[in-house]
């Protein structure tokens, strides 16, 4: 990845980091950087891309409207996303950034195994913050989600330990068939449909909406927030949802 060496005077911040690569802070400021696979065209270059998922010129960009920054999709076929909160969803034009919000660009889609994206996180204060959030997350372990289908416990598995989460009856429901779907693309986050996924808990009982879904990941999330693993956890809009299970 390639960064321009000074863009005046600080504004914000994002730490930028992607597959394999160090982390590292660039600092925002003026009315508009670009971001992009060419050096010469863009003010943030992510790199290597060998599959050419990046756009070559202006991916997205971040605007500064007065003391508020957005990030503006370029129009790019494999999009640009925002994690807040846990949930990443795509963004549709342009939206407002918040202090802490990562902005995601799609890097890797091995055969097997979780998407990959270059990681920007966006902060509105100029302190260390930023770095030393990275840095935490560079440490520690990765995580997962398993589910002992004999005994129906969900479990989160970091760094060879496990936690049991306490969910209900139709988030177990949910969980199992997430988990059998995975299991059937080979281990990898399969991407589960809103009204397969409402099949699954519900079956054929009428008058069930998708909100009630949506509410059953939002208690879901909010279980794993207290161990920072709510994005195990991925909204993909419109279409449905995947989870991120271990490998056996």
């Amino acid at each position: 990845m390639e960064f321009p060496s000074s863009l005046g005077g600080r504004a914000a911040e994002v730490v930028v980091s992607g597959p394999g690569g160090a982390p590292v802070t660039v600092e925002l400021s003026g009315q508009r950087i670009t971001v992009g696979r060419l050096s010469d065209v863009n003010d943030i270059v992510l790199q290597p891309d060998p599959e050419f998922l990046v756009t070559r010129s202006g991916h997205c960009a971040f605007e500064r409207e007065e003391r508020q920054w957005f990030v503006v999709d370029g129009g790019s076929a494999n999009g640009t996303y925002v994690r807040r909160g846990g949930v990443l969803q795509r963004i549709a034009g342009r939206g407002a950034l918040h202090d802490g919000d990562v902005v995601c660009v799609l890097a890797s889609v091995p055969e097997t195994g979780k998407r990959r994206y270059f990681e920007l996180a966006f902060h509105s204060t100029a302190d260390s913050q930023a770095t030393r959030a990275v840095l935490i997350a560079e440490t520690a372990p990765s995580a997962c989600l398993s589910y002992d289908m004999d005994e129906a416990r969900l479990l989160l598995v970091r760094g060879g330990e496990k936690q049991e989460v306490q969910i209900r009856a139709q988030a177990h429901r949910l969980v199992r068939y997430m988990m059998e779907r995975n299991a059937a693309s080979g281990g990898a986050p399969a991407l589960c449909t809103h009204d397969e996924l409402m099949h699954a808990v519900w079956d054929d009982e009428p008058m069930h909406t998708r909100e009630e879904l949506a509410k059953l990941f939002w208690e879901l999330r909010r279980k794993l927030e207290p161990f920072d693993a709510a994005d195990l956890i991925e909204n993909e809009r419109r279409l449905g949802y995947r989870m991120r299970t271990c490998r056996d």
